[in-house]
C-alpha cells in the first residue's frame, strides 16, 4: 500500500501492531471499569472481563521489550543505542506527552464549571509529571518507560544473544519471577508481602525483560517448526493463557470468599500470575497476527491503527471524559452487566466506541506533531 498521509508503513510487522491495538482497547477497558461486585457478591461475567483487562500494560511492557534492544548486538553498540534511545524517547514521547498535558489541563479547565479561571486550573499536573514522576494517572507507564530509557546500558549489557549473558540475564529472571512467586503466597497466606519494586527488576522490568526473551523465542518457533508453525505458536499461547487465566479468576474468588478482598494484588499486573496470562496472549495474537498478508489492505489497516496506539494513550482518557453518557447508556441497555455476555458486549462496545472517537484526534495530533515541532527536532 502506498504512503498515506505522511505515515510509513514499510516494515512494519502486522502482528506487533495488532498487539499494540489490543493492548490499547484492553487499556481503554481497564479505565472504563464497572464494579465487579454486586450487592455482597461477585458477578463472575465482570470479574471474567476485568482477569482479561489486567494484562493491558503487560502487553505494552511486552512489546517494548521485544524491539527495545534491537540496537545492540555487543557491548560496543550499547552506547550509540543509548543516545539514540534518549533522542527518540524525548522526541517521540517525552515531547509529545508535555504537550497533551497542556492540552488536557485546558481541556478540563472548559469543561469543569467548578474551575472559574484559568489560573487556577490543574497547572500541578504539569508539574506533578516533570518533577515528581508521579502524575497520578495513566502517564506513570510515560514514566515507568523513562526509567527504562534511563537504565538502559545496564539492562542492554545483560539483553544480548550471547551464551554466557542469556545465562545471567536468565537467571536473574529466574529469581526476579521466584520472588514475585513468594510474595503471592505470601500475601494468599496473609503474611507480610514482599515488595518486588522496591528492586531494579520489579514488575515492570521483569516483562521488560520477558518481551526480549519473546523476541528471541518466537522467530527461532517460527523458522524451526516444519508444521504447522503458527497453529502450534497459537495453541501454545492459548494453552498458557487458559492456564494462568484460570489462576487468576480462582485466586479473586477465594480471596473475595475468604477475605472479602475485592481489589486484591491477583487483578492487577503486580502478581506472577500475570506473567503466564501477558506472554500467552502475545504468543496468540503474534500467531494470529502474523497470518495477516503483509503487503495487503488489511496488514495496511492494522500497521495505521498501531502506529498511533501511543497518541490514543495519551488522548483517550478525555474522549472517556466527554462519552461518559455512551458508557450509561450501554450499562443500561445491558442489563447492568449480570450475565457473561452483557459484560462482554458492554467492555468491547464502549471500548470500541471511546477508540473510534479518539483514534481521528490522534492523528490529528500525530500529523501535527510529526510536520512541525517533530521535524525540528529530529533534526
Amino acid at each position: 500500500m502506498p504512503k498515506v498521509l505522511g505515515l510509513k508503513m514499510a516494515g512494519k510487522n502486522p502482528a506487533i501492531e495488532l498487539i499494540r491495538i489490543i493492548a490499547c482497547l484492553l487499556v481503554i477497558m481497564a479505565h472504563s471499569q464497572v464494579p465487579i461486585v454486586d450487592g455482597s457478591s461477585i458477578v463472575n461475567g465482570r470479574l471474567a472481563v476485568s482477569t482479561i483487562i489486567a494484562d493491558d500494560v503487560p502487553l505494552f511492557l511486552l512489546v517494548t521489550g521485544f524491539f527495545f534492544f534491537g540496537r545492540v548486538k555487543s557491548d560496543g553498540d550499547i552506547f550509540s543505542a543509548f543516545k539514540y534511545k534518549l533522542k527518540s524517547f524525548a522526541v517521540n514521547i517525552y515531547v509529545p506527552t508535555l504537550i497533551y498535558i497542556i492540552i488536557a489541563i485546558f481541556f478540563k479547565y472548559s469543561i469543569d464549571p467548578n474551575v472559574t479561571s484559568l489560573a487556577n486550573a490543574d497547572w500541578n499536573y504539569l508539574e506533578r509529571f516533570i518533577f515528581r514522576l508521579a502524575p497520578g494517572d495513566h502517564l506513570w507507564y510515560i514514566c515507568t518507560y523513562m526509567s527504562f530509557v534511563f537504565f538502559f546500558p545496564m539492562l542492554a549489557f545483560l539483553c544480548q544473544n550471547d551464551p554466557q549473558k542469556n545465562k545471567m540475564r536468565r537467571t536473574l529472571l529466574c529469581f526476579a519471577i521466584g520472588y514475585a512467586v513468594v510474595g503471592d503466597v505470601l500475601y494468599f497466606l496473609r503474611h507480610p508481602v514482599l515488595d518486588l519494586d522496591k528492586f531494579l527488576w520489579g514488575y515492570c522490568t521483569i516483562f521488560l525483560i520477558l518481551g526480549y526473551e519473546l523476541s528471541l523465542f518466537v522467530p527461532k518457533f517460527l523458522s524451526k517448526v516444519q508444521k504447522l508453525p503458527r497453529l502450534k505458536l497459537a495453541l501454545i499461547g492459548a494453552g498458557i493463557y487458559l492456564l494462568g487465566f484460570a489462576v487468576k479468576f480462582g485466586l479473586q474468588l477465594y480471596m473475595f470468599g475468604q477475605f472479602n478482598y475485592v481489589d486484591n494484588r491477583f487483578r492487577w499486573l503486580q502478581c506472577s500470575p500475570c506473567f503466564v496470562t501477558a506472554v500467552g496472549l502475545f504468543l496468540l495474537i503474534y500467531a494470529i497476527g502474523s497470518l495477516i498478508k503483509k503487503d495487503g489492505k488489511f496488514a495496511w489497516m492494522v500497521n495505521f491503527v498501531g502506529s498511533s496506539t501511543f497518541m490514543i494513550y495519551l488522548f483517550h482518557q478525555l474522549a472517556i471524559m466527554k462519552t461518559l453518557q455512551w458508557r450509561t447508556d450501554i450499562w443500561f441497555k445491558l442489563d447492568a452487566c449480570k450475565t457473561v455476555f452483557d459484560s462482554f458486549a458492554f467492555y468491547l462496545s464502549y471500548g470500541l466506541a471511546v477508540l473510534a472517537v479518539t483514534l481521528p484526534i490522534a492523528m490529528v495530533f500525530k500529523l501535527t506533531f510529526d510536520n512541525s515541532l517533530g521535524r525540528i527536532l529530529k533534526k
